[in-house]
Parts: structure tokens; C-alpha cells; sequence
């Protein structure tokens, strides 16, 4: 394969990024004035407003089976939750077709019981001081 093949190869293939892109902006009604491939590498990572992060695969599936923004968020922030108690995360596609998951419940119980945790750790703060030797 020679120079220019590869160029042309490139060139469509961030023709095709860029597209789909675009069709994932519209369908969110965003504004791509403050969007951007991070690290200027299409294909790989984009930002929207500085916020929100899609990869290609995730930015394919949002426009092809018409994803909202909110949907896309709500599966984030479960993934972030999942993260945050060392619970298995799922993919986009997954979650989109209602693969099973945590359930808000599990999550609320956590949060209480972490909570306390910190109640804990701040009063034996209060109670114990910190010597320099």
C-alpha cells in the first residue's frame, strides 16, 4: 500500500468521524462550536462543551439507534456510580437494551451506609490530635 492510499484511506475516515458527529450533535441539539476531538485525534475521544465525552463506538451507536443526550448521561452516571462502589460496569449497548442493573435502591443503601462511614472517620478526627516528634 503506497503513500497515497493510506492518505486517502485517512482522509475518508475522518470524513466518516466527522459525520457522525455531526448527526450526534444535531440529534442532541448541541452546538458544535465548543466540541473537539481531544488530543486533535479524530476518531478517538470528543468533547462536548467540555463535559461530556463519547468515543467513536459509543457516538455510532448514539446516531444509529437515536440515543438521547439524557439517555447517554443516565447510562454515565451509572457507569460513575457502578465505579464509585467497585461494581461491575456495562457498555452503552448493554444498558440501552436493558441489560440488568444495580438497582437504585442498592445504590441509596450505599450512600447511607458510606455516610456514615464519614461520620464516623470525621468524630475520631475531632478526638485524636497529630504530634510532631
Amino acid at each position: 500500500m503506497n503513500d497515497a492510499h493510506k492518505r486517502i484511506l485517512k482522509e475518508n475516515y475522518e470524513k466518516a468521524c466527522n459525520g457522525y458527529i455531526e448527526a450526534l450533535l444535531s440529534l442532541w441539539d448541541y452546538d458544535g462550536e465548543y466540541g473537539f476531538w481531544v488530543g486533535d485525534e479524530v476518531g478517538g475521544l470528543y468533547s462536548c462543551n467540555d463535559w461530556l465525552f463519547v468515543n467513536m463506538q459509543d457516538v455510532i451507536y448514539c446516531v444509529e439507534n437515536n440515543i438521547s443526550s439524557e439517555d447517554y448521561g443516565g447510562w454515565q452516571d451509572y457507569c460513575v456510580k457502578c465505579e464509585q462502589y467497585k461494581l461491575p460496569t456495562m457498555n452503552l449497548k448493554s444498558w440501552h437494551k436493558g441489560a440488568p442493573r444495580v438497582p437504585q435502591e442498592t445504590f441509596d443503601r450505599l450512600d447511607s451506609l458510606m455516610s456514615e462511614i464519614d461520620k464516623i472517620s470525621d468524630r475520631y478526627k475531632e478526638k485524636t490530635t497529630t504530634y510532631d516528634y
